[in-house]
């Protein structure tokens, strides 16, 4: 398995992007591919070689990915790879064909499969509004991973598999809890807990719906922005 099959940061010319796209397929490559044109910056993410997402002009996932597509002679260049949750399922050469079928003014499909849906548990898969939380949550490109736990610190969805993210997330609310405690506030659970951390990315841990929110977002997210989105699906 390589990291890439070129040099990272080395900006490519002379090849299309879907001939590069299945290049980094078959070298089943860990990498970031950011396109640039006009100044404006997209990018596709590859783990292992599958395209587990995209974001491009604040679309993520599929529908990003099919924007890029139809991007005409962008730049790209290979980055190092990031931690992302998989808002893309579906192959490589299915993309590729969507992006070249003549459709007249039908859209690709873009039918949304939410990450981690094997970790959820029935609280989660019956409730319509949790559900659509995350699907609202899915759509914006800042937002890396989810985790939602229940009053009882119980996993009750997850976009990763991998524990550390949701294991900081029950650790910092177990600490806040603590401090309330020691305040001598009334502890009925945790507030809105916001930390940066040392790798950039941004924590943002919020309860509601009988449900604790935990988001891991690209640094520059304005978790406000995020608090409040949650805020106002949850009130709906």
């Amino acid at each position: 398995m390589s990291d890439a099959p070129v040099q990272i940061g080395r900006a490519l010319h002379g090849v299309s992007l879907p001939a590069f796209l299945q290049l980094l397929e078959h070298e089943r490559s860990n990498c970031t591919l950011l396109v640039t044109t006009e100044g404006r910056n997209g990018r596709f993410f590859f783990h292992d070689g599958y395209l587990i997402d995209a974001d491009w002009n604040g679309k993520a996932g599929l529908e990003a990915a099919h924007a890029l597509l139809a991007l005409q002679k962008p730049d790209f260049t290979v980055r190092a790879s990031e931690d992302r949750m998989a808002r893309i399922k579906q192959p490589l050469a299915r993309i590729l064909l969507q992006a070249t079928a003549k459709t007249g003014q039908e859209s690709p499909s873009t039918e949304v499969s939410l990450p981690g849906e094997d970790t959820f548990s029935e609280e989660v898969k019956n409730s319509p509004q949790l559900l659509h939380l995350l699907t609202e949550l899915l759509a914006i490109p800042k937002i890396k991973h989810y985790c939602l736990l229940n009053r009882k610190g119980k996993l009750a969805a997850c976009s990763t598999k991998k524990n550390q993210f949701c294991n900081f997330v029950s650790y910092a609310i177990m600490c806040s809890l603590q401090m309330r405690k020691g305040l001598g506030n009334d502890v009925r659970g945790p507030h809105c807990i916001q930390i940066l951390l040392s790798s950039g990315d941004a924590l943002l841990i919020q309860p509601g719906a009988g449900i604790i929110i935990g988001l891991l977002a690209e640094g520059n997210a304005s978790l406000p922005e995020l608090s409040t989105k949650i805020r106002t699906v949850l009130a709906h």
